[in-house]
């Protein structure tokens, strides 16, 4: 039989894919071994491929030159337990003189280093060859991936979790020093901001000069709310030996300019405070670090240049909060990176708003308890004083809300005309009820066919009837209105100011802390 050795290889293969038994799971102590007769001429046959076979395996080169260098990979070199090996030789052994089977020892062939089941056999020789081990390939196969899977001992998990870094601590402070313009109806403020970051390192690796382009740990801050391209942002490190000389202080500071978004909260307009703050954040997530204000170096807001100090007052401490930021537009959607926000406050002074609003609007409401003052039977002059008042504090409404952003919710000068305009509209129906009745009175008066004295008094003076009800409505109201004026005047100081007087508070305490620091 002449063939090269790759068709051998070919060959051989051919032989596993093909005559290859499926799983079976078979008892060999319950089915008796089966025998089988073959003839002469095939034994001679199979003689002589096994001869030609060895012999042009015997002269081929080394393994670098076989064409399929994967299968080794693929069915790799079995790991059997030894009462699985001693079973397979016994088998194999008592099998061997029945029936004729290629065996190639210490081959260089990845084909000889497959398991017992894949040597080339025909599809009867491997029927037999099952029968007669009494092995289940189902679980030869199941034991070649578990020999073949690498089990990590314990230790590694071990140092795994000791290799793992503790986040680094970020300690940060800020200076508010120069505070712009506050634009109340686009959500934003101009100011220049002083940061201040500063770690501690134990690497050991930095020398004189800090450079994080030589791999030295920087937290690459950035900043989160500024508004397109104003943001002039200026950067620049510091070293400093501490105590210990394996630890270094990094300092990094930042100098920002440009022009921020702050969302308002205007539930409490005019008498709001506003919070204007930097929010500073880092690619890195929660496990590489996280921010912690520096208590050894204060942070303050610097009020002698505000620009804005007509309309606002600017206070002295400044606040710090810690967040998580998820971006939601990234591969890692599940880590969370931290951001520090530092807010510094401003009040809102109040007095145009309350001269110029609260105080006209009040003029408003006012001049409609005076239209009592006219007889109910001039039901036209009342009715065309309350319109005309009422028109005038809806435009009034819409001039006030062009200084304010469109929100969803009613600010506290909102609910006083809103009131004030309901409270019109009141009085406005109270006088067109007043000429309901009065007519009617007068016609009923009129269509009696007798007319007597007292009928013909309520035909020609029937608001003598009406004055009663109209007096007591004029009270009601009067007292109606008063009575609401205090009440807003009270939740003014008890709620809008308190907040406030809180923020003076703290002034207080940022003061004197500042002042025992430098004593």
């Amino acid at each position: 039989m002449a063939m090269n050795e790759s068709s051998n290889l070919l060959l051989g293969a051919a032989h596993y894919n093909r005559f290859r038994p499926p799983c079976q799971h078979q008892n060999s102590l319950n089915e008796p071994a089966v025998q089988v007769i073959e003839n002469n001429d095939e034994t001679d046959r199979r003689a002589s491929s096994v001869q030609s076979l060895q012999s042009v395996i015997s002269s081929s080169k080394p393994l670098t030159a076989v064409s399929y260098p994967r299968l080794q990979y693929i069915f790799p070199k079995p790991y059997l337990p030894p009462t699985r090996a001693n079973t397979l030789n016994t088998t194999t052994s008592s099998s061997s003189s029945k029936h004729t089977t290629i065996s190639v020892h210490n081959s260089v062939s990845p084909i000889d280093d497959l398991s017992p089941s894949t040597k080339i056999r025909t599809q009867d020789e491997n029927k037999q060859f099952v029968k007669n081990n009494s092995i289940d390939e189902c679980d030869v196969s199941t034991h070649l991936l578990k020999s073949t899977t690498p089990i990590l001992p314990e230790n590694d998990e071990n140092e795994k979790i000791l290799d793992k870094k503790d986040p680094i601590e970020i300690r940060v402070r800020c200076i508010f020093s120069r505070v712009g313009e506050i634009d109340t109806l686009n959500e934003r403020y101009t100011a220049e901001i002083f940061f201040e970051a500063s770690w501690f390192d134990e690497s050991q690796k930095i020398g004189l000069k800090y450079d994080p382009q030589m791999g030295h740990f920087n937290p690459q801050l950035v900043v989160l709310n500024h508004i397109g391209d104003s943001l002039r942002h200026e950067k620049w490190y510091s070293t400093n030996k501490t105590d210990d000389d394996n630890i270094t202080e990094i300092t990094e500071y930042h100098k920002i300019r440009g022009v921020f978004w702050e969302r308002m909260e205007l539930n409490h307009f005019p008498y709001d405070v506003q919070e204007l703050s930097l929010s500073i954040t880092t690619p890195l997530t929660k496990n590489d670090l996280f921010f912690i204000q520096n208590l050894q170096k204060p942070s303050g807001v610097n009020r002698t240049v505000f620009s804005d100090q007509q309309s606002w007052h600017l206070y002295e401490h400044v606040e710090f909060s810690h967040e998580e930021h998820r971006e939601e537009y990234s591969l890692n959607y599940n880590q969370l990176h931290p951001v520090v926000v530092c807010t510094c406050h401003v009040g809102r002074k109040c007095g145009y708003y309350i001269w110029n609003a609260y105080f006209l609007i009040f003029l408003i409401t006012s001049a409609a308890l005076c239209t009592f003052a006219i007889p109910p039977s001039n039901t036209h002059g009342r009715l065309q004083i309350t319109c005309t008042l009422l028109l005038t504090s809806v435009t009034f409404r819409w001039v006030v809300n062009k200084s304010l952003p469109t929100i969803s919710y009613l600010t506290a000068l909102d609910v006083y005309a809103i009131s004030s305009i309901v409270a019109l509209c009141i009085i406005n129906v109270f006088h067109g009820i007043i000429s309901y009745i009065y007519y009617n009175q007068l016609y009923l008066a009129t269509s009696q066919p007798t007319i007597t004295t007292n009928s013909l008094h309520l035909s020609l003076y029937p608001e003598y009837s009406l004055c009663r009800l109209d007096r007591i409505a004029f009270f009601v109201f009067l007292s109606i209105f008063f009575v609401y004026q205090v009440l807003i005047l009270i939740w003014t100081f008890w709620v809008p100011y308190k907040r406030r007087y809180a923020m003076s508070h703290k002034d207080e305490e940022n003061r004197a802390q500042l002042l025992n620091k430098i004593s």
